[in-house]
């Protein structure tokens, strides 16, 4: 017992001492794989900036471990909340750049690599992704993945109608992956009946503002909110200018010549009104027949134009 020793004859500090060891060595590797992904991802974003053919986050460690995560050792959930944080500071920016919806892409995979039980990346890479016109078949391969993964959910076709309808203009993909979410235990009533309507009916503005104004009534992300209301209106600038278009060729069929303005298409009983504008604007009439909003965003949508 001499030097204050145990019983067995091994000195009190040094058992301390390996116990102090025991607790910080299963943390050891975790933190180092942190530190080292850290710094690969720094190094990958830059090379992805000078180089746009690279995808930023494939050099990432933490994404490689994902595809072997036995040797996570332990620590999946972990590691899957740590680049869960890193996605969620991604799809925070208002407006998402080429390189930052491929950030997205990647970190979404690894965590759902990390933590396969874990539905919310799916449906926040289906909506995100399917917001960007180069990543719209991305969006689908993920929520195709969430669906085998979970059966149960409705969003996840959900969500893959509403890409195959306004960002690839495929109205009957769009009503199939409809019918496949109004299968689904507990999916809203109104499904049935609106992918019957996209399949018969097309790319109508319609259909598209019944779709969207469902999907707001569902919605509870408020960012997620605005951006549909957004495109709501962009519907019905669409829509409006499809039915003032309409009336401008009736009133030249009739009367042999364009209107001077919008005013001459009720004056000549063919419209009853003028429709307001959503944005608050105004309808112009241009030179050459077509109309134009002089407040809403350029350009027309062209999943409602008529070929």
């Amino acid at each position: 017992m001499a030097g204050g020793g145990t019983p067995n004859g091994v000195p009190a500090v040094n058992a301390s001492a390996g116990m102090r060891r025991g607790s910080i060595v299963p943390w050891i590797l975790p933190a180092a794989l942190i530190l080292l992904s850290a710094g690969i991802s720094r190094w990958s974003a830059t090379e992805t900036a000078e180089g746009p053919g690279r995808r930023a986050g494939e050099a990432s460690l933490l994404s490689a471990i994902s595809h072997r995560p036995e040797f996570a050792f332990g620590f999946r959930n972990f590691l899957a909340d740590l680049v869960w944080l890193e996605a969620v500071q991604v799809s925070g920016s208002p407006r998402l750049s080429t390189g930052e919806y491929d950030r997205l892409e990647a970190l979404l995979g690894t965590v759902a690599r990390f933590d396969p039980r874990f539905v919310v990346p799916y449906l926040l890479g289906g909506i995100l992704l399917g917001e960007s016109p180069t990543h719209a078949n991305d969006a689908l391969d993920f929520l195709a993945q969430g669906e085998r993964k979970f059966p149960g959910e409705w969003r996840l076709p959900f969500y893959a109608g509403y890409i195959r309808y306004f960002s690839l203009a495929d109205p009957v993909e769009g009503g199939m992956a409809l019918l496949r979410a109004s299968r689904v235990s507990g999916s809203p009533a109104y499904l049935p009946l609106l992918a019957s309507r996209m399949l018969s009916e097309g790319n109508r503005t319609g259909t598209a503002l019944d779709f969207l104004r469902q999907m707001v009534e569902e919605e509870r992300d408020p960012r997620r909110r605005v951006s549909l209301e957004e495109r709501i209106r962009r519907v019905e600038v669409e829509r409006d200018l499809q039915l003032l278009e309409g009336a401008i060729s009736e009133y030249r069929a009739r009367i042999g010549s364009l209107p001077r303005d919008l005013h001459d298409l009720t004056n000549s009983g063919i419209l009853a009104g003028i429709p307001e504008e959503p944005y608050g604007g105004k309808y112009l009439l241009m030179p050459n027949g077509q109309v134009r909003s002089d407040r809403a965003p350029a350009g027309r949508l062209k999943v409602f134009r008529r070929s």
